[in-house]
């Protein structure tokens, strides 16, 4: 009789199992999953989702497969998005740029309308790096080289004439300088064009340049950020050497909008799961990344108070019409 209780309990378990990836089954896409990067391989975001989508593979239970669709900014890759099905076969991993670029020039989709928002997992942050036999010795330099020749000093970054890069922006404002932007897709690319001496230092992503820096083939000036850079410790602040310019991009993982609830909770929930495994913290950690894990309802409200609050700093700076 023991035995057969037992028997049962089991067969109720495994029952519940067969029901429960039945159900799973049903939900998640019966096939691997395309996950666009909207930028060049080789740049921080595209190393990111290439390290994070096995690890994310593992709680969604199907693979995805990185696809990367570059240019303006990120916003043609999330345009392709916008015009997938919204039957969750096809996800984007974005930066707040793909927001940012929306309100200064037109991008072909509505990022508050058009987008299902599903989870925040960490923040790019930036600084000023040059070539190592470059003549610019640091940050203060390069401002007053920029002050005394406008225009003289170049530099590589994302972005586009309209969505000049907020960081340089700011050091503009505030002293006076003129910097040449010389756009770029990706981050391989801006770090070759320094390195061939086609531009003169790179604003970008720490991730993007880590290599490089500890390579010695390339010079960190100064950080983006509120406080130094444990990797980085002997690296100053912007705003250590007076001035206030800070530059940080949460990231998170959109779906067309319109996904069926339950896929758009499961994505959430591999996510959140995924942002939470060691080896997800090793990685962010080997790309210079800061931790930001927000559920779906928390990361869509940062981009609403985005869209809020960033409009009139951007007329401040002249990015915007008064």
């Amino acid at each position: 009789m023991v035995l057969n209780r037992r028997t049962a309990a089991l067969g109720g378990a495994a029952a519940l199992l067969a029901a429960g990836g039945a159900a799973r089954a049903q939900v998640v896409p019966d096939r691997p999953v395309r996950l666009i990067c909207p930028w060049t391989p080789g740049g921080t975001v595209d190393l990111y989702l290439r390290g994070a989508a096995p690890i994310v593979a593992r709680y969604l239970g199907q693979s995805l497969v990185v696809e990367n669709r570059g240019g303006a900014s990120g916003s043609v890759g999330t345009a392709y998005l916008r015009n997938q099905r919204a039957d969750g076969s096809v996800i984007a991993g974005v930066t707040e740029v793909v927001y940012r670029i929306s309100m200064v020039q037109p991008v072909g989709y509505d990022a508050l309308n058009d987008f299902t928002f599903l989870a925040g997992t960490c923040t790019l942050v930036w600084g000023w790096a040059v070539r190592r036999d470059s003549p610019i010795r640091d940050l203060h330099d390069m401002v007053e080289r920029a002050k005394a020749r406008p225009e003289s000093v170049s530099f590589a970054a994302g972005g586009t004439a309209a969505n000049y890069p907020f960081g340089m922006k700011q050091l503009e404002h505030q002293t006076g300088a003129r910097f040449l932007f010389v756009p770029f897709s990706g981050g391989g690319d801006m770090i070759n064009a320094a390195m061939s001496g086609n531009v003169d230092l790179v604003f970008d992503s720490l991730g993007a340049v880590a290599g490089m820096i500890e390579g010695g083939a390339m010079r960190l000036l100064a950080v983006a950020t509120p406080e130094r850079v444990a990797r980085y410790p002997d690296v100053p602040t912007a705003r250590e050497l007076g001035y206030d310019a800070q530059y940080s991009l949460p990231t998170g993982f959109i779906a067309p909008r319109g996904i069926p609830a339950a896929l758009a909770a499961a994505y959430e929930r591999a996510f959140l799961a995924a942002a939470d495994d060691p080896e997800h913290a090793q990685l962010i950690q080997r790309l210079n990344l800061v931790p930001w894990k927000r559920d779906a309802r928390a990361y869509e409200a940062h981009v609403r108070e985005l869209y809020r609050t960033l409009p009139p700093l951007l007329r401040e700076l002249g990015m915007l019409p008064a």
